[in-house]
């Protein structure tokens, strides 16, 4: 029976969740603190920038996550989170130093290639650019792309500017479903995208599509 019971309470062991911790840190560029830096907790998938002072936090973090710090247009700091709960992170030119009060490490930073648009943008290229809104992240990944605000209103051009007379609105593509006449920036919060990708030549659409297509794929 002991034994019995001893098998039963190591399997609950084996199966049971990394403890959860809620976890402060500091974001520094050289010493000094620093603002509105992305920092994404990769496995819970949750971001935020930094505060004035430089400050993040989250709570209920699992030690086998991962926090990915964006250093650049093309160079992450990523360290994994295990029992640290106050961090302290340098960004320096070549590298970058983690430190928890008790141990201190330098890191090389992850270098990333760079984008081809025709590929889109991805779920993890969105969290790691801090980027809050969908005309944001066309305007930063996508050449030929013209975004711009009207009462409001987000109006997208995949060609450039046409001619007054004419439609000049692009087809957007939701999970499978053409959608026209409909306000781009309150369509799906971009946490909940999997992929972008804008079709110049949308003629796979027919005639709806003469204008380009912007296709959104949401993660559910």
């Amino acid at each position: 029976m002991k034994e019995k019971l001893l098998g039963l309470f190591l399997v609950f062991l084996f199966f049971l969740p990394s403890m959860a911790q809620d976890i402060t840190g500091v974001v520094l560029k050289n010493g000094k603190p620093k603002k509105g830096i992305n920092v994404w907790l990769k496995k819970a998938d949750r971001a935020m920038d930094t505060d004035k002072e430089g400050k993040f936090y989250f709570f209920d973090v699992a030690e086998d996550d991962t926090l990915l710090i964006t250093a650049g247009t093309r160079a992450d700091a990523e360290f994994p989170v295990e029992n640290m709960k106050n961090i302290t992170v340098d960004l320096n030119k070549k590298d970058f130093v983690v430190s928890d009060g008790t141990k201190e490490q330098r890191l090389p930073y992850v270098m990333l290639p760079l984008p081809k648009p025709s590929d889109g943008v991805t779920h993890e290229m969105i969290m790691r650019s801090g980027l809050r809104s969908i005309s944001d992240i066309l305007k930063s990944y996508m050449t030929g792309v013209v975004v711009s605000t009207d009462g409001g209103t987000t109006k997208v051009l995949v060609h450039g500017i046409s001619s007054i007379n004419s439609s000049t609105e692009p087809l957007v593509v939701l999970d499978g479903m053409a959608l026209q006449g409909v306000d781009i920036e309150n369509l799906v919060p971009v946490e909940e995208i999997a992929l972008i990708k804008v079709v110049k030549d949308g003629s796979g659409y027919g005639v709806r599509g003469a204008n380009g297509v912007i296709e959104i794929t949401t993660r559910k």
